[in-house]
């Protein structure tokens, strides 16, 4: 055929392709194939999802020859991607790429992307400028752009533009004119400031029908974390919600009077998730069995989903750091829990991790306990337990059952100390036990005599934790017992007690002791 051997090798390369999606070439592959595919023809159609460049260590000159056959190649192949992420390039150099008619996407390193946006601004050529923003999808997120080619690019933009807001040299005075364009673009780490301005310019435009564009171009949540609202900015805020549908709002760390809170409530129902501090969430909780609208409790609940979460978690604020972890729930407090769950009428899940309530606080909660699912601490946990036991046995029983209700298949108090009194009112609420996934009473300095009010329900519990405690030869005996005649008990941690009789244990691989 009178092919030279490097043509004899694209051919069989060539004939690969079809089953390659991706293929990665450096600076000699990419000259050597655009150099024989100029030569030979008949080969059929490539296509390609993605090709990547690797031009490192390579010097200016030959960058630009590296360019230059690679516009060759992709005149001859479909490539849906080209990917030049890892080629430090003049921005200057890509431009013959943007003419490529077909559905070719390609991705630049952050420094050619940024000066490839200026070039195109300073060109100032409209189709230049959509290729432009058609070939890097719109994704300006690497760039630090200044309000001007900003401006520039979304004027001439079809699609949505995406930018980083912390990189971008977008301030509040540009934000009259940003407004119009609000549907052109994508907006990611928004600062409070800048979306409160926002908020802002629109209520006193009174343009409501940008709501939507704006609320879709920060992703369908209005964050104003860290934020002092003012009353103006409240009333900006309201304006906004009204003409919302389904966004959510993050308040995290947010300073609002009581007077505004009263004022937002009604407009909860707007709002599909929010995202509170536990202290602004307690206000919340507050304001709502006290407001005159009835459905505020059950619109915070849905915007919560469902969950009330009082843990020093990632949404606490930051004072938690200087004043302690703990926060401490009055019974005020707790009674505007339990009329905001009710008023909801659904299960909610409460997280008490990180609190502390006094006794009369958690009188309140317990009409609710049927209702919720319960996260909270050991010591908190062990308060409930000690309380259940009431004069009324109907009430103690009732009480008991919703406890279990609420934490669902396991009781951990593992790491408590256990009196004789807490183990007996421990009783009465295994008693009431249909089962459990776990019992973890380990590290709880139990005696025999703690251990005997809870030998009848043992058996209630498929894991067994009774490990390092002060149980002796008599007290395990008591508990073998209880084990042999229940089938329903999987595994029984027994180790670090003070059992040297070990014989009857030896026979059941249930037990772990030693």
């Amino acid at each position: 055929m009178g092919w030279t051997d490097e043509e004899s090798e694209v051919r069989i390369f060539l004939e690969c392709l079809p089953y390659i999606s991706q293929l990665r070439l450096d600076r000699s592959v990419t000259l050597r194939l655009a150099r024989v595919l100029r030569a030979v023809r008949g080969h059929g159609p490539v296509m390609l999802e993605e090709l990547s460049l690797d031009l490192s260590d390579t010097k200016p000159l030959a960058t630009a020859r590296t360019l230059s056959s690679l516009t060759s190649l992709l005149r001859l192949w479909t490539v849906q991607c080209v990917d030049l992420s890892k080629c430090h390039i003049q921005g200057q150099a890509v431009i013959p790429l943007l003419s490529d008619q077909g559905p070719l996407t390609i991705r630049l390193h952050t420094e050619t992307l940024q000066q490839l946006a200026v070039k195109v601004c300073e060109a100032g050529e409209e189709k230049l400028t959509r290729c432009f923003l058609k070939k890097v999808g719109g994704d300006l997120t690497g760039c630090t752009l200044d309000w001007n080619v900003l401006h520039y690019l979304l004027k001439h933009s079809k699609h949505p533009i995406t930018v980083d807001l912390k990189k971008s040299g977008i301030k509040e005075q540009n934000i009259r004119d940003l407004l119009p364009f609000l549907h052109r673009i994508q907006l990611k780490r928004v600062s409070s400031r800048l979306i409160m301005a926002v908020l802002r310019e629109v209520f006193e435009m009174r343009a409501g029908h940008l709501v939507t564009s704006l609320v879709k171009s920060s992703g369908n949540w209005i964050i104003l974390n860290s934020w002092v609202l003012d009353s103006k900015d409240c009333a900006a805020l309201r304006f906004t919600l009204s003409h919302a549908d389904c966004v959510g709002l993050s308040l995290i760390w947010t300073s609002i009077t009581e007077e505004e809170i009263q004022r937002t409530v009604p407009l909860l129902s707007r709002v599909s998730q929010l995202r509170v501090d536990r202290k602004l969430l307690l206000k919340l909780l507050h304001c709502c069995v006290t407001s005159e609208h009835q459905q505020g409790a059950a619109e915070l609940l849905q915007t919560l989903q469902f969950k009330l979460d009082f843990s020093c978690s990632r949404s606490v604020d930051l004072t938690a750091v200087e004043e302690g972890m703990s926060l401490c729930l009055s019974v005020s407090d707790c009674r505007a829990i339990s009329m905001a769950i009710q008023l909801a009428r659904c299960d909610t899940q409460l997280v008490l991790e990180d609190c502390t309530i006094d006794d009369a606080g958690l009188e309140e909660l317990y009409p609710i306990l049927h209702r919720v699912h319960l996260s909270l601490n050991k010591p908190l946990l062990l308060q409930l337990v000690c309380k259940t036991p009431v004069q009324d046995e109907g009430r103690s029983v009732s009480r008991a059952t919703a406890l279990l209700r609420a934490l669902g298949g396991e009781l951990d108090l593992s790491h408590t100390p256990l009196s004789l009194q807490a183990c007996r009112s421990l009783a009465l609420v295994l008693d009431r036990s249909d089962g459990l996934a776990e019992l973890d009473l380990s590290h709880c300095q139990l005696t025999n005599h703690c251990v005997k009010p809870l030998l009848p329900n043992l058996h209630k519990a498929r894991v067994l934790d009774l490990s390092h405690n002060d149980i002796t030869n008599h007290g395990g005996r008591k508990i073998h017992k209880v084990v042999s005649d229940c089938s329903f008990i999987e595994s029984v941690r027994l180790f670090g007690n003070k059992i040297s009789d070990r014989g009857i244990f030896q026979e059941d691989r249930r037990y772990e002791i030693w």
